[in-house]
């Protein structure tokens, strides 16, 4: 009886220290989920030049065929250690060591044996898992032939190709992973838009015209919420368009720019089949802009910095903004300015700073490398559209940002 009550007594110091504990005392960090697998940063081969510029080489990639398995497309194939069913799956982290079929390409590395096939292809949380699936899972799949679709994580731009060239471009946000929910990564790699899913509900944020690409990853138009008079409130997450803010979905740009494009305009033009090419961003670094560029305020109270100086979000009688340099931005008179979330202008120095570091790359020294972009010093300046104007009705109320969906 002694022994037993010291038992339970031990059992239950366990349980309340546990309770004590931090959440996540546990958990895994995210480097540490990451450890031991290589990532979509290698997808596309580690010469891979990262140049939005070249629509040669971009639209020879969107059109090229890809392997996918032939699957339900939330169906999720756990690849084999060995080639059986006998033999343990890679991975099975949650959500993790997966591939989601019908759309997510994979490499094929091996020959059939015994009706089984060594394969690579990209998890949710970007990490390439290397198993065996069923050969009859395989299939190759040509893409259509009118557009193609990548998005750059660095740049956080999703670029539309029409006919092998470059049409447009609009800012998104893509996957924010953390410790405790590393598969918030939007994976890296080639995809096939395979649906069309509509608005959809993530806890009570609208996700509208969404359109499926990797099992539940999806790209959509920004998140909205409904307010108690019934009007749509873009709040908080809006302004996060142009860096990661999402649970692994694209949140697309509502307000359209310039060329018209938008997720309205995705909506209603891009069809099923098309491809879409996500690049990774670690290892690569973001360049500052040049100290040159010109970026606007309202010198009558303004609170804001904004790349237009016609921006639709400054009432009529302030227009034409007053214009000053990108390298007086965090100077005394202009470093409390905060940027505007309709036209979308550049990012601060030290913003960027954080976002390369973030990458596992040393910020660039203070007089070097101020060309837009591309991720590659070897490309021409590229990724980054800084005079992407987003616009909406002269009589619209923007209200941009909103909590968002997947």
């Amino acid at each position: 009886m002694t022994r037993l009550l010291r038992t339970t007594a031990m059992v239950t110091a366990l349980v309340l220290i546990a309770l004590l504990l931090p959440v996540g005392a546990f958990a895994k960090t995210l480097e540490e989920w990451m450890e031991g697998y290589d990532t979509g940063a290698i997808w596309f081969g580690e010469d891979f030049h990262y140049d939005i510029t070249n629509e040669e080489a971009c639209w020879e990639l969107l059109m090229k065929p890809i392997t996918v398995l032939d699957a339900g497309q939330k169906e999720m194939i756990a690849p084999r250690t060995g080639p059986g069913q006998e033999y343990p799956k890679v991975n099975e982290d949650k959500l993790g060591g997966t591939i989601n079929g019908d759309a997510a390409a994979v490499h094929v590395l091996g020959e059939d044996e015994n009706g089984w096939t060594k394969i690579e292809g990209v998890d949710y949380y970007n990490r390439i898992i290397r198993g065996y699936v069923r050969t009859n899972l395989l299939k190759e799949v040509t893409p259509n032939k009118e557009y193609g679709i990548i998005v750059d994580k660095l740049t956080q731009q999703l670029y539309v190709f029409k006919d092998g060239k470059l049409w447009s471009s609009c800012a998104v946000s893509t996957g924010l992973p953390n410790d405790e929910q590393p598969y918030n990564e939007t994976a890296a790699g080639e995809y096939l838009m395979v649906s069309r899913v509509g608005d959809f509900d993530s806890e009570g944020m609208i996700c509208a015209m969404a359109l499926r690409f990797n099992g539940g990853d999806m790209i959509h138009q920004v998140p909205y919420v409904f307010l108690a008079d019934g009007t749509k409130r873009f709040s908080t997450w809006e302004a996060k368009l142009g860096q990661r803010a999402s649970h692994g979905c694209v949140r697309t740009a509502r307000i359209a720019n310039e060329d018209g494009l938008n997720m309205r305009w995705l909506w209603d033009n891009i069809k099923i089949g098309t491809k879409v090419i996500v690049w990774d961003d670690y290892g690569r670094r973001q360049p500052y802009p040049e100290d040159s560029l010109e970026l606007y305020y309202n010198p009558n109270g303004g609170s804001y910095y904004h790349g237009d100086a016609n921006c639709r979000s400054v009432k009529e009688r302030y227009l034409p903004l007053t214009g000053f340099l990108y390298s007086e931005l965090d100077g005394e008179e202009f470093a409390d300015l905060e940027r505007c979330v309709t036209c979308m202008p550049v990012l601060r120095k030290s913003e960027i700073d954080e976002l390369n570091l973030a990458r596992g790359v040393e910020p660039p020294a203070k007089e070097e490398d101020v060309a837009q972009p591309t991720g590659d010093e070897d490309a021409p300046p590229s990724s980054l559209d800084t005079s992407l104007v987003h616009e909406a009705d002269e009589d619209e109320v923007i209200i941009v940002i909103t909590p968002a969906g997947e």
